[in-house]
Formats: structure tokens, C-alpha cells, sequence
């Protein structure tokens, strides 16, 4: 199944990731210059919340109920998941800080959720991802997609109202201009 494109059962996958990336850009240049400004660091703490619970909550349920489980008895996947399970849990207790009520000690942890975000995408796109492609076959694959798309669609927007912006960046691509800030 290797190919120098994504395998069509993980295409929503990977729009998802795109939408994280963003999120974890806006806030990475936000924070050494607004890190101080609370107003700023509620607003990102409330929107990184908001997309974790309309986004990544079933970003999440559809790797962890169709794409790991097809993963299992790949050679060299376990440790693979496992960590990657683990990760999943420590973004869903970093994300529980944040939201409308949290207050400028919840710099910390939008920073590490950010941190963590980011590098959990670069691992499943850069490690998980190829595995699956060059290991799994045409069957299993088709399964994969079907119920990756029960739970999460196409992908082809964001849930999420804050990370549908990313969508409007300049000149309608998406970019990491000041306003995101």
C-alpha cells in the first residue's frame, strides 16, 4: 500500500492533524507574545478546550475504535499504540484544565498541551501512518475508512467555530498571521 500519498482511509485523519498543527501554531506564537495578557490566555485556553471536546474527542474515538485495533498484530506496533494511547490521555487531562474559567495560571498548560499536541501528529503522521500504509491490506484498509468516516466524516472542515479560521487565513489559505493572535 506504500505510496508518496497519504492512503484514502487516513485522509480524514490527516485533515484533522492539519486543523491541530494550526491550533498549535496560533497558540506556540501567541504565548511569548500574549503569554501576560489573561484576557488572551483565557480566549486560547477556551478555544483549545472547545476543540478538544468538538474535534479531537472523535479525532480520537476513531483511531482508538478503527485504526489501532487494525494495528495490533503489525510488527513493531505496540509499543507504537501503546504510546500513543497514553499520549491520548495525557491531552485529554491537559485540555480538562483548560476553558472559560481558566485563568493565567493555565499558561503552563496550554503551552504543554500545544507541545504535546504537536509532537503526538508528527508521530502518528510520521511513524504510525507509514506503518499502517506499507502493513495493512486493501480489505482491512477499506474497513479502516469506512469507520473512520462513521465517526469523523470527510473532514473537509473543522467542527470546531475557532479552528474554522484557519480555513480564512490570508487570501484564503490558511496562514499564521498576526490577527490569529
Amino acid at each position: 500500500m506504500g505510496s508518496s500519498r497519504r492512503h484514502e482511509s487516513l485522509i480524514p485523519l490527516s485533515r484533522e492533524h492539519h486543523y491541530g498543527l494550526m491550533l498549535c501554531l496560533r497558540i506556540h506564537r501567541g504565548l511569548p507574545v500574549r503569554g501576560n495578557d489573561e484576557t488572551w490566555v483565557r480566549a486560547k485556553a477556551a478555544q483549545a478546550a472547545e476543540f478538544f471536546a468538538s474535534d479531537l474527542t472523535g479525532h480520537f474515538k476513531a483511531e482508538e475504535e478503527a485504526l489501532f485495533p487494525a494495528m495490533r498484530d503489525i510488527a513493531g506496533a505496540s509499543e507504537l499504540l501503546n504510546d500513543l494511547l497514553s499520549e491520548h490521555r495525557e491531552i485529554e487531562r491537559l485540555a480538562a484544565q483548560l476553558g472559560p474559567t481558566a485563568g493565567a495560571e493555565s499558561v503552563d498548560a496550554l503551552g504543554k498541551f500545544a507541545d504535546l499536541l504537536e509532537a503526538h501528529i508528527r508521530k502518528e503522521e510520521r511513524e504510525l501512518f507509514p506503518l499502517y500504509e506499507n502493513e495493512v491490506g486493501a480489505e482491512l484498509a477499506e474497513e479502516v475508512g469506512r469507520a473512520v468516516k462513521a465517526i469523523v466524516g470527510d473532514a473537509l472542515k473543522p467542527i470546531d467555530t475557532v479552528a474554522k479560521s484557519i480555513d480564512r487565513g490570508c487570501r484564503g489559505r490558511a496562514c499564521p498571521c498576526p490577527s490569529w493572535q
